[in-house]
């Protein structure tokens, strides 16, 4: 008897997934990525039950959850910092440049608590949620990156912007073995990021550490940038010269690089190269990179190193490789970026 209504149980709750998850779906064919991949709502229905997607995890691809950092000092209400050593930059005045500092420590910890409340609620993890929204179809990521490797889905891009804007006259190098950076995630409810993009950051910016020798120093600033004045909204190139124009005041020397985190953009990310500004989206138009490889590559554009287009060397300045979240950089490219960092520290 129990047997028998575990599993009259089990075909209710196929049928109403099944219900639910058609909600999210267009009724017509879409075609997706470059060469037109096509998903029909019976391919992406069947899609969805395969990798066990739920209509939650569609509403969060869609942007149609709640922030999972909302009630949280870090949901962009106050001016928040947050340094390794819980203390702010040198010469930063309370109320006058920021409203509350607190330890790294605390804000992972703050953001933890946050993402269980937020997948006990909802069944979605920030830190790992299970699609990417390519061109505006949310899929599993699996089959995007099963797309990608027959070269059906291009591998995404990120595109740097020459020149550079509102820093020192020179690009940015060590000085004193240290770089400072600033990490600005955006308040506005249309650009913050909704998935999970800090520790990626950290691990990318300690790989400029472990790599070159040099003393990377980050601070994170919430409830600082509002991009809401980008237009269009999901312009990576217009949402650059708003950082380097809202965020300016940081840069006071030439080892300040600044970091723009934004959310549903068109490009992964952009940079000026051999300048103090990049930006990253946490999804994008495209193929969704890992958080950690926007970061490496757009820092990199920072101290030079130039793009290797869809297909080049293992490196991650290679769309391809950094797609798969490559970590390394070619011997050229490792070059670049060793000498611009260092560049200032030569007599």
């Amino acid at each position: 008897m129990k047997a028998k209504n575990m599993l009259v149980i089990s075909i209710l709750i196929i049928l109403l997934l099944g219900i639910g998850i058609g909600i999210g779906i267009a009724n017509t064919e879409v075609n997706v990525g470059a060469n037109s991949q096509k998903f029909s709502k019976s391919d992406l229905k069947e899609l969805y039950c395969k990798y066990k997607v739920t209509e939650n995890d569609i509403k969060f691809a869609k942007g149609e959850l709640p922030h999972y950092l909302t009630g949280t000092i870090l949901d962009g209400n106050v001016r928040v910092i947050v340094s390794e050593t819980g203390a702010p930059p040198e010469g930063f005045k309370k109320g006058e440049h920021y409203d509350v500092v607190i330890g790294v420590d605390e804000m992972f910890a703050i953001i933890d608590e946050a993402c269980e409340r937020f997948i006990e609620k909802y069944g979605v993890d920030p830190g790992n949620p299970k699609l990417d929204a390519v061109d505006g179809v949310p899929l599993p990521k699996e089959e995007v990156k099963k797309l990608v490797k027959s070269r059906k889905f291009d591998s995404g891009d990120a595109e740097p912007s020459v020149g550079i804007l509102g820093g020192p006259l020179e690009g940015p190098h060590a000085i004193d073995g240290n770089l400072y950076a600033h990490v600005f995630i955006a308040k506005d409810t249309r650009h913050k990021p909704r998935e999970l993009v800090t520790g990626d950051t950290s691990a990318a910016l300690s790989r400029f550490e472990t790599q070159f020798g040099v003393n990377m120093v980050w601070y994170w600033y919430f409830g600082y940038w509002n991009a809401g004045d980008i237009s269009p909204a999901s312009s990576c190139m217009n949402a650059l010269g708003d950082l380097a124009e809202d965020e300016a005041w940081v840069v006071d020397a030439e080892n300040d690089i600044v970091i723009g985190w934004l959310h549903d953009m068109d490009h992964n990310g952009m940079a000026f190269l051999d300048g103090f500004y990049a930006v990253c989206s946490d999804t994008a138009r495209g193929v969704d990179w890992s958080h950690d490889s926007i970061v490496q590559h757009e820092v990199s554009h920072l101290f030079n190193a130039p793009d290797h287009g869809r297909a080049g060397p293992n490196c991650i300045m290679t769309e391809w490789y950094a797609y798969w979240g490559k970590e390394v950089w070619c011997a050229s490219c490792e070059a670049t970026v060793n000498e611009n960092i260092w560049g200032g520290e030569i007599d």
